[in-house]
């Protein structure tokens, strides 16, 4: 028995930690133990346990956990595969005969993640499997607008003219569909751009899930021909319309026009690329139950490798909830399809909006040193909402994470003074309290995939309570004691998330702007892109002048108030560029068109405004589509560091100190400046014994040869300068290398003076030469 005798008195218990758990526990996070193992509800003086696998467990789990929460729950699991089930095409298959086995079906798999659905009764058998080296609930994610036109700020329109509008690439964006009749995305010849919708929100019978797909409905491009011929529809669209204006932004051609205005006024950076949507957020905004980032990066993937084409992706989306280490198996995915030795593919994300540094809001992450054992920290936040009826509706999500070698105990403390406690490894438990319930989950340490400790609180009004009691509203704190320090330099970080109020989350006392750039925003291979304020008056669709309220107060030209900042936890830069996001007018649907008024919709009639790092990413992957059909070999690091390289500088990125830094990554988008980047980097010369051979790139107008020996003389630099050639890559090298060493060549190209890079290492970054070719 547990016991809460008096509104000061403090509760530490519950389903124990990591040393109470066997073998197979361990490879649950939290939220799927909780699932496989129960969870303590504790009520006055009493305590029971919900059962496993138990639709009570199901409604108590954080409702950004993806889980159909029916009398025989099912949820949505990413699963980290061992090597052995990865080895052989035969280990793979024999993987999948196991898992249909126990009744859990395959979402999608990219590299060593694999999302899956699961029954909450075969959670264990899964766990058993000798292949499964971890087991992450899924979780949900939010668009990243606050409430394209391509930028002349960007210069895509110098891009476009230098080298190419983006033909044969695609443009695929995930979000929340896209209105496949928009004549921004169609030809001339009213045919479509799109090469197919995948809604992963809905089931159509006359429309099954892609090829090798499980759930969803996928039109074609042929299914979207007949319906436009025909004056027809499908019942995939963009209720929401988020989708719809960040495609437009990254791919729009501006044939969707009005009062006027010529076709084309209103493009967007890559007006001639190929389209593909992935629908995961419904008309409302909300990600779907059935969603997943991870089967659809898998389908991008393997349809532009049918359509032999390469691929720049779009996530506008986001969550506060997570490691903000680049660990998140979301992320992971990403960086899988993405990363060094992937060629013609990348992704843009955006870095999110809780930067909060606008007129009205607190920043949502904490962060700090541990104090010295057996000391605490603590910080405070009002929470002032009005509830919602019924039951698990409000809630406030904290997420604190520390380094694994340290250990301390997480406190939530009521405004009544009522304290909820667990030590690391420990679980409290669902507290019913006359404040609502709360839970400290502390059994996350080590993450499996990190290493770290986590602790995640929750206060809400739990259905498993009797009676069920809303957070109350005044001041709550949460303090964090140190009961042991192992690492070097200890600290934590706090982030939160809440649907109690207002806002997305609940504002701190104690706070810093920095370490707020979202997941999957803090991926190590993808392009995380922030926002500025690009203007911040137009000419609107009545013929008048409309001047709106910027988020920050230092002007056009400054990073939004709203935009993210880095670094990542581990200490990376993000995000990696700033671009256009605050007022961006694009293409126009559903609940956005219909709210944007005459006041905030462009002068054409058709295209509107609005703000948020999910305007500015599209500028981004509009710009690496337009880098890959420049040079479709590109990997994912050099798309990254041809876009960062060729940043611009100004007194607004200097502000916060030289770049990069955590506030604009490397600086201001140009789109131009990044097609001579791309159009200098040889992807494809090879030395042989008689010479080079390759292929003379069309817009290379010379070369630069690097020799290094073999071993490596320098760990600093590639080798000494050969030589130049002009203007065809003949090359040829009179010299021989010395006994017991070889001879291996780098080459660069120059467009406009404008040396590509040599390489990039293992994590991506731009690897200097320091001999240049003189």
């Amino acid at each position: 028995m547990l016991v809460l005798s008096a509104p000061a008195d403090s509760l530490s218990a519950g389903n124990g930690g990591p040393n109470a758990a066997g073998g197979w526990e361990r490879k649950l996070d939290p939220f799927l133990r909780r699932m496989a193992l129960g969870v303590v509800v504790v009520r006055g003086r009493f305590a029971d346990r919900l059962p496993p696998g138990s639709v009570e467990v199901a409604r108590a789990l954080p409702g950004f956990v993806q889980v159909d929460r029916s009398a025989a729950p099912v949820l949505h699991v990413k699963a980290g595969l061992d090597a052995r089930a990865l080895a052989t095409e035969e280990a793979r298959a024999a993987l999948e005969r196991e898992l249909v086995g126990i009744g859990v079906q395959i979402q999608g798999r990219v590299g060593e993640i694999a999302s899956l659905r699961v029954p909450a009764a075969a959670l264990e058998a899964l766990a058993r499997l000798p292949e499964i080296a971890w087991l992450k609930a899924s979780h949900a994610y939010r668009v990243l607008n606050e409430i394209s036109t391509s930028s002349a700020q960007i210069g895509s329109d110098q891009a476009n003219t230098t080298f190419t509008k983006g033909a044969g690439v695609i443009v695929a964006v995930v979000d929340t569909g896209i209105q496949w009749t928009d004549h921004d995305f169609r030809n001339a010849d009213g045919t479509t751009r799109i090469l197919g919708i995948w809604d992963q929100t809905l089931t159509d019978p006359v429309h099954p899930p892609p090829a090798g797909f499980s759930f969803g409905a996928y039109y074609s491009r042929g299914d979207i021909d007949a319906a436009l011929a025909a004056g027809g529809s499908l019942l995939t669209g963009d209720g929401h319309g988020h989708g719809t204006h960040v495609t437009g932004t990254a791919a729009g051609n501006g044939l969707e026009t009005g009062n006027g205005v010529p076709a084309g006024t209103f493009a967007g950076v890559a007006p001639e690329a190929d389209l593909l949507a992935v629908r995961v957020f419904d008309d409302s905004g909300t990600f779907c139950a059935n969603c997943d980032l991870t089967a659809a990066v898998q389908f991008i993937s393997q349809t532009a490798t049918a359509a032999g084409k390469p691929w720049a992706g779009n996530m506008s989306l986001g969550t506060d909830i997570g490691a903000h280490d680049g660990t998140d198996p979301d992320e992971r995915s990403i960086d899988a399809a993405v990363g060094p030795g992937r060629r013609g593919a990348q992704m843009a994300i955006a870095a999110g909006n809780s930067g909060n540094r606008d007129r009205s809001s607190h920043p949502n992450h904490w962060e700090g040193p541990l104090p010295a054992s057996g000391s605490s920290v603590s910080d405070t936040f009002n929470l002032t909402y009005t509830p919602n009826s019924g039951s698990d509706n409000d809630h406030v999500w904290l997420d604190v994470w520390y380094k694994g070698a340290d250990s301390a105990t997480v406190s939530m403390i009521s405004p009544t003074g009522i304290t909820v406690s667990a030590a690391r490894g420990a679980d409290s438990g669902i507290v019913c309290s006359a404040d609502g319930a709360i839970q400290v989950d502390a059994t996350n340490g080590p993450d499996p995939l990190n290493g770290d400790n986590e602790a995640f609180v929750q206060i809400w009004d739990s259905s498993s309570c009797s009676p069920v009691v809303a957070p109350r509203s005044g001041v709550w704190t949460i303090r964090i004691a140190t009961n042991g320090v192992g690492s070097p330099a200890p600290t934590f970080d706090l982030w939160n998330e809440a649907d109690a109020g207002i806002l997305a989350f609940v504002g701190l006392a104690t706070s810093s702007n920095g370490t707020s750039v979202g997941i999957p925003g803090t991926a190590r291979y993808a392009i995380t892109a922030g926002s500025y304020a690009d203007k911040d008056h137009w000419i609107n669709a009545l013929g008048g002048t409309t001047t709106a309220t910027l988020s920050t107060l230092s002007g056009v030209g400054s990073l939004s108030g709203f935009s993210s900042l880095g670094p990542t936890r581990d200490g990376r830069i993000k995000p990696d560029i700033a671009a256009p996001g605050e007022y961006i007018g694009s293409s126009l649907a559903g609940t956005i068109q219909a709210t944007r008024g005459t006041n905030f919709t462009e002068r054409d009639g058709q295209h509107g405004d609005i703000t948020g790092t999910s305007m500015a990413t599209p500028h981004v992957a509009g710009t690496a589509a337009l880098l890959l059909a420049i040079n479709p070999q590109l990997q994912g690091p050099e798309v990254r560091a041809a876009i960062t390289a060729s940043a611009r500088s100004d007194v607004f990125t200097n502000g916060p100190g030289p770049l990069p830094n955590t506030f604009y990554g490397y600086g201001k988008l140009r789109a131009l400046e990044a097609g001579y980047q791309a159009a200098s980097m040889v992807t494809d010369l090879a030395a042989t014994p008689s010479g080079f051979t390759g292929t003379d790139s069309p817009f290379v107008d010379s070369y630069n040869v690097y020799r290094g020996t073999i071993p490596g003389l320098s760990s600093t630099s590639y080798g000494a300068c050969l030589q130049k050639a002009n203007p065809a890559p003949a090359f040829s090298d009179a010299a021989t290398p010395s006994s017991g060493q070889a001879f291996y060549y780098l080459v660069t190209g120059v467009r406009a003076g404008v040396e590509g890079i040599l390489g990039t290492d293992s994590a991506g970054r731009i690897r200097p030469n320091n001999t240049p070719c003189l």
